[in-house]
């Protein structure tokens, strides 16, 4: 099936989301996307249904590990983005598409009548369009299909070895393979 840039991105966003609780630490939340294999959550208000906010492996990466911040002591509510950018059901492909260009994105929930019905990401637009030989490199680094490393330009063939690189080069000797050894 071939997606289009005027397709509704209610079609697309997966209804397979993993939500909680903003006073949850980050630890709990790794566990549960290492799980469910998940790479993002959805925050919810304490004691309550109302999402508001949303982390990323990013986030922990950025927030979390770079800053040398506990795991087991951080909670949700201290890393996560908010407020919540949305987006409604019947927005099309390309609403959705600049949106997240626009922030700077690459997850957006999706609402119909106020309550959020799923997930859409930059890779299941991508993964929905074959036909259009839209590369995933090219929208989410701008240069093709190779993966350009943030901070020193450095090209990669995948997201693992630009995150191993990361890990060994910018941030520590292996911190996030298990080597917690300082430089």
């Amino acid at each position: 099936m071939q997606a289009d840039l005027g397709r509704k991105v209610g079609e697309l966003a997966t209804p397979d989301m993993l939500v909680m609780d903003e006073t949850s630490c980050v630890a709990e939340a790794v566990k549960a996307m290492k799980k469910k294999d998940f790479s993002s959550v959805l925050v919810s208000h304490k004691g309550t249904k109302e999402l508001v906010g949303i982390i990323t492996e990013r986030d922990i990466l950025y927030k979390v590990v770079a800053e040398n911040k506990g795991p087991f002591k951080t909670t949700l509510k201290e890393i996560m983005s908010t407020p919540l950018i949305t987006v409604d059901e019947s927005a099309t492909v390309l609403e959705a598409t600049l949106i997240m260009r626009n922030k700077g994105i690459r997850r957006l929930p999706v609402k119909r009548k106020g309550e959020i019905i799923g997930l859409l990401t930059l890779m299941s637009i991508v993964g929905n369009m074959p036909g259009k030989s839209i590369e995933a490199g090219l929208i989410e680094t701008g240069v093709g299909a190779n993966i350009t490393c943030p901070y020193c330009g450095s090209g990669f063939e995948s997201k693992q070895d630009l995150s191993k690189h990361v890990d060994r080069l910018h941030i520590g000797s292996g911190l996030l393979e298990g080597d917690l050894r300082q430089i």
